[in-house]
């Protein structure tokens, strides 16, 4: 499901796609440098299940960190990300919505950032708003990824997000959107027309 990443310190709000379909789900643990090590659970009781890479959130919580003790990032006080369901994002201008919750509870006045999205458009200009038959020499290369590929664990072990479960500044970008999914669509008969299926059949 799309998300809402929002900063209570900087007072922004962030539209964040949710990570691919296909990236593994692991229980989310919390863990401390003290060594205390907690489970977090659903309303049911049963472990909260996460992505096992999701560079667009990590890169936003480094930014958004502000040096303050690991438990105002991990438990809202400090950084908050709210999942909105496909059909609520689709119907309503749930930024606005958010924005006037968040002043009403808090009194102070939150504005939304698009850093991803404003770069990738940046970028999309600045490549000559290519098309398909263009193509973009940058497009899912190295340097416009999003958060980072390899790190520590925490433990001393080396983790590296394999190529498909990694994002880029492409997944926002106009070309992916108007070009790119169009044609992959294309390709799967999405876009046949229904009329001369019907001839087809009959």
């Amino acid at each position: 499901m799309p998300r809402l990443a929002t900063c209570h310190m900087c007072r922004i709000i962030e539209r964040m796609p949710d990570v691919p379909k296909n990236i593994p789900l692991i229980p989310c643990v919390l863990e401390w440098t003290t060594g205390e090590r907690v489970i977090v659970k659903d309303d049911d009781g049963l472990p909260k299940m996460v992505p096992m890479y999701d560079p667009m959130l990590e890169n936003f919580v480094r930014k958004h960190d502000h040096d303050l003790p690991d438990r105002a990032v991990t438990h809202g006080d400090q950084i908050q990300v709210v999942e909105v369901d496909q059909r609520t994002w689709d119907s309503m201008d749930i930024i606005t919505q958010v924005k006037k919750e968040m002043q009403d509870a808090t009194g102070e006045v939150y504005t939304e950032n698009q850093e991803y999205r404003e770069a990738a458009i940046k970028c999309y200009q600045e490549h000559g708003s290519p098309d398909l038959q263009d193509g973009c020499s940058d497009f899912m290369s190295e340097k416009k990824q999003i958060g980072q590929w390899n790190y520590d664990d925490g433990e001393g072990h080396k983790i590296t997000i394999p190529p498909q479960n990694r994002q880029y500044m492409c997944h926002l970008c106009p070309f992916m959107h108007a070009y790119v999914v169009v044609e992959l669509r294309r390709r799967k008969g999405m876009y046949k027309d229904p009329k001369t299926r019907h001839r087809r059949t009959r």
